[in-house]
């Protein structure tokens, strides 16, 4: 009894050796087989037989699921130019290893060489929601920033964008649509202004002045509010807006009160500020028809929809050159420019000098030296910039991301769409970034 006692560990211990064997023989033996399917991988891709070389890569996936023969096959056809079957690869290579940058990288990679730009984002998407970090990966993200695409616009010309509508022009009228150039209010009108607090004002071809809604409905008669003959009607905001009435410009309630002013110019109100203008001079008022400062200038730079104050920011002309004030009409800076435009959306807006157009900051700090005929205002980290008498754009780092080749350009609303004038058409540029 005591014999068949010792008997027992030394039977355990030879049993346990076989199996630790077998285990190792078994192990060596798969890597031998993984090794052979590998080479025969790479043969095979050497002479062109993807399809039979991505066989081989998955037996061997099927024998030791690695991360590496996923990035080989993925490679391997993307070497080849075939895009569709290296984008499938990419797929089984995300399922099994989520949380693997390399997966992503190469996924971004492919989708954006095959052109698949929607795919292409929505791995960015997982990438970022995984918190993972990669420099690949950010290379990418700079690309996909300025991804764009066109798209046919059946206006004739477009104001700019307020409030993410635009007034568009064919030989109907003007009528409303929206930045990304989708027809709102059928053209119909003689004048259109701009859309800002859920009104814009719109002229009929009786001469008849109104506010409208973005849904094309009336919601003021102002001719019939106002005495005398409007030509003009400007932008609501702070609850007042200007109007031109009998060669004089005014400043109204949206109950029609006549308020202040007798200007022979006078813009929107935006940041409680607005440019008037007297014979010759220039200047800034609040919203209660007060200075903000004694100054008279020159000039004030307003945009489109006659508003001077952006960003905080305000250009006026002083001894022939043009400088920078906050919206209390301090001084911003030392640097005088030739000539500005009026800040959008961006931190950096658009001066002259010396004949040609570069940017500064806020702080009126030079950030992109002058170097183009013509420029506008940064708007979604983008500038319609002109050279040879064609528009393109740059980004915040001076980089070309489309080629100048259009007659005219608009500055990206927040919706990510510009127009542009090709020859006579317009078209919109559309940031996949933004409308996928």
């Amino acid at each position: 009894m005591k014999q068949y006692r010792l008997l027992i560990p030394i039977i355990f211990v030879l049993l346990m050796a076989v199996s630790v064997y077998t285990m190792i023989s078994g192990a060596g033996n798969q890597k031998k087989e993984v090794e052979e399917l590998l080479q025969k991988a790479q043969n095979c891709s050497k002479q062109g037989l993807y399809d039979k070389a991505a066989g081989y890569y998955s037996e061997a996936l099927a024998r030791n699921n690695r991360i590496e023969y996923y990035l080989a096959a993925t490679d391997m056809y993307y070497e080849a130019g075939i895009y569709n079957y290296c984008e499938a690869w990419c797929e089984k290579l995300l399922e099994h290893y989520p949380k693997k940058k390399e997966g992503y990288e190469r996924a971004i990679k492919v989708f954006l060489k095959n052109e698949n730009y929607s795919e292409a984002f929505d791995i960015l998407e997982q990438f970022d929601g995984r918190r993972l970090q990669s420099e690949e990966a950010e290379t990418y993200r700079e690309i996909m920033d300025y991804l764009y695409y066109e798209e046919y616009c059946s206006f004739d010309d477009v104001t700019t964008v307020s409030s993410d509508c635009v007034g568009s022009y064919t030989k109907n009228g003007w009528g409303l649509a929206t930045a990304k150039g989708a027809s709102i209010v059928a053209p119909k009108f003689k004048q259109i202004g701009f859309y800002a607090n859920d009104v814009v004002p719109v002229c009929d071809t009786e001469n008849v002045w109104y506010f409208m809604n973005r849904e094309g409905e009336y919601q003021y008669n102002i001719s019939d509010s106002i005495s005398g003959a409007i030509t003009e009607v400007g932008v609501y905001n702070h609850e007042l807006f200007p109007a031109c009435v009998d060669e004089k410009y005014r400043y109204y309630t949206m109950d029609f009160t006549p308020c202040f002013g007798e200007y022979d110019y006078a813009g929107a109100f935006n940041a409680g500020v607005a440019a008037v203008k007297d014979g010759e001079a220039w200047r800034l008022i609040n919203t209660d028809g007060s200075l903000v400062t004694e100054e008279a200038y020159q000039d004030v730079i307003l945009d489109e929809r006659g508003i001077c104050c952006l960003n905080n920011r305000i250009f006026v002309k002083k001894d022939n050159t043009y400088i920078m004030l906050d919206s209390d009409g301090n001084r911003i800076g030392t640097e005088g420019f030739e000539n500005a435009k009026a800040f959008s959306s961006g931190e950096y807006a658009a001066v002259m000098d010396e004949g040609l157009w570069g940017y500064v900051d806020s702080l009126g700090e030079w950030v992109i030296e002058p170097a183009y005929d013509d420029a506008k205002s940064f708007s979604l980290n983008l500038a319609p910039v002109c050279r040879n008498g064609l528009w393109g754009y740059i980004s915040a780092s001076n980089t070309t991301v489309v080629e100048p080749q259009y007659t005219d350009a608009y500055v990206f609303s927040s919706s990510g769409a510009a127009f542009v004038k090709n020859q006579e058409q317009w078209i919109v540029l559309k940031l996949y970034k933004y409308n996928r």
